[in-house]
This record gives structure tokens, sequence and C-alpha cells, in this order.
């Protein structure tokens, strides 16, 4: 009984020092665990057929004769049985765990995939923005038709562009521009000389790929939280280049850091990051920083590998 106890003892802290050893590499697949656990199953059995001798010979010296040897080979392939078949169960449990951690992850992405889509759709079009431009148009239709065409045509394509979003992952900078300018230019209806828009394109940006209604809705915090805050307005500048492999934009406007602007409760930005996410990983960002007390800058980074860019 004392043998048994002694060889089942050195069993168990093998055992559970291979299973410490494995969790600490991080070798959670069944070709990482194979080889390591394949040696620990001969060399475990090793340990304890050698800890049944000594303690054989420490206990029972006065023994007349000394077991023959098949005896402890026996004892030694009576335990390469077990610790293998230990580490089956082990192997096959992990497996059946990483595989359902995996489809948990994979359940986890599809449903944050859905919100941020559901969100998208929801931030796509400030619904007070389409009330304003409303507004606009009626005053328009008395005082100058021709300009009330436009904004009608304008909104149109907007509204059309918005439709279109959620049908594709990305779309061309160039697309993105054309959509901002008509935002803007039916913000400026309502603005007037109070936005003030300024652009600076690298030519050799227009093709580089990004989620379409991502730069307008930095365009429309900017106008929303900065711009439309000043009695006198502002400025709103959209600066877009290549450098170090990744296609960076930064949308700057008049106004002050608030928590809505910082992303701590805005939809639209929190919505903006989730999709960067989604799609590139961490390889892109979307930071938004004071410039000094009269200016906030928003960052948007994103590799030129990932949209097809061209430097």
């Amino acid at each position: 009984m004392v043998l048994v106890m002694v060889s089942c003892g050195v069993g168990m802290v093998g055992t559970h020092l291979l299973r410490a050893y494995a969790s600490r590499r991080g070798w959670w697949t069944i070709p990482q665990l194979i080889f390591p656990f394949a040696i620990a199953a001969l060399l475990i059995p090793l340990v304890m057929s050698a800890a049944r001798a000594a303690t054989s010979v420490l206990l029972l010296r006065s023994q007349p004769a000394p077991a023959p040897p098949w005896v402890a080979f026996a004892h030694y392939f009576q335990a390469v049985l077990v610790v293998s078949l230990w580490c089956a169960a082990f192997l096959s449990a992990n497996e059946v765990r990483r595989r359902r951690v995996a489809e948990m992850e994979a359940l986890r992405l599809a449903l944050v995939a859905q919100v941020a889509q559901f969100r998208a759709l929801r931030s796509q079009l400030n619904p007070h923005f389409l009330f304003n431009c409303m507004n606009s148009l009626r005053e328009l239709i008395d005082e100058d038709s021709d300009r009330a065409k436009q904004v009608v045509s304008r909104l149109s394509d907007l509204l059309r562009y918005a439709l279109r979003a959620d049908r594709v992952e990305t779309v061309s900078l160039k697309e993105e521009l054309r959509a901002v300018e008509d935002y803007l230019s039916l913000e400026k209806v309502r603005f007037e000389e109070r936005l003030r828009v300024n652009f600076d394109i690298d030519p050799t940006t227009l093709e580089a790929k990004l989620p379409p209604m991502l730069l307008q809705t930095l365009a429309e915090n900017g106008v929303k939280h900065g711009i439309a805050q000043l009695p006198a307005g502002g400025n709103l500048s959209i600066v877009a280049h290549v450098l170090d492999g990744s296609l960076r934009i930064s949308v700057t406007n008049s106004g002050t850091l608030s928590r809505a602007t910082d992303g701590s409760s805005g939809v639209g930005l929190e919505n903006a990051r989730e999709r960067l996410r989604l799609i590139y990983g961490d390889s892109a960002s979307l930071k938004v920083t004071p410039l000094g007390d009269a200016n906030v800058c928003a960052a948007l980074v994103i590799p030129v590998s990932s949209n097809g860019a061209v430097c």
C-alpha cells in the first residue's frame, strides 16, 4: 500500500507540474502539446518507478529475495499507461475547451458586428441634420429656388450614399470626400459664413480605402460639437496624406474638447472606432485631441497595405 501511495503521489505531482508548464507556455493546441506530453508520458512513469523502487529498498531491507526485473518493468509499463491516459484526457478536454472559447469569441464578434452595424446606420445621418436641412430648404424655396434645387440634389446624393454604405465594407477616399462635400455644402446653407471649410488632399490618397461614412462622421462631429457651439463660427480643415505606410487623415475644427467630442459619450466616434477595430484590428486608430485652446483634431490612421492605397 505504501508503494502504491508513493507511486501515485509522484504521478500526481508530475502531471500537475506538466499542466502548469503547458499553461505557462500558452500551448493550447494539440500540435503544440503532443510532443512535450509524449516525453512526459515516458519520464513521469520513470520517476514513479524510481520512487517506488527507492521506497521499497528503504522500507523492505529485510526482504529475503529482491523482486525480479520484470516486476519493475511491469510497474513502469503500468505507470506509462496511466499517465498516457491522463495526457489523452487532458488533451481532449483542452481541445474541447479551446474550441468552445473560439466559438464564443466568434459569437461575440458577430454580435459586436451587428451592434456596430446598427449604430452605424443610426449615426450615419444625424436626424437633427436632416431636420435642419428641411427647414433651410423650406426657406430657400421662396427666396432662391435655384439654390433650393441644389440643396435637394446634394441631399439626395448624400442619402443615396448613406443607404449604400451599409452594403459595402470600404469605399475609396474619393467617394467619401464627395459625400463629405455634399454634407458640408448642406451645412453651409444653415451656417453661411460661420462655416469655413478647407481641404488639403494628397492626390495619391484618392484611391485609398476606408469604411464608408467614417470621414463624414468626423466632419459632422466637428461641426456639431465645435463650430455650431461658437457664435462666430469657425474653420473645418480636412487633410489627407500617406506617411510611413499608412493613410493619415486629420479633421481639425474650431472649438474645445468636450465629453461628446472625445468619444466618451459620442455614439458616432465610438461606432467609428469599433468599425475600424473590426476591419483592421489594432493596425488602425482614431484619436481626438485638443490643439491648444481653440481647435480639436481627429486623427485617423489606416494601414496602406490594408486598403490598397498607392504611395
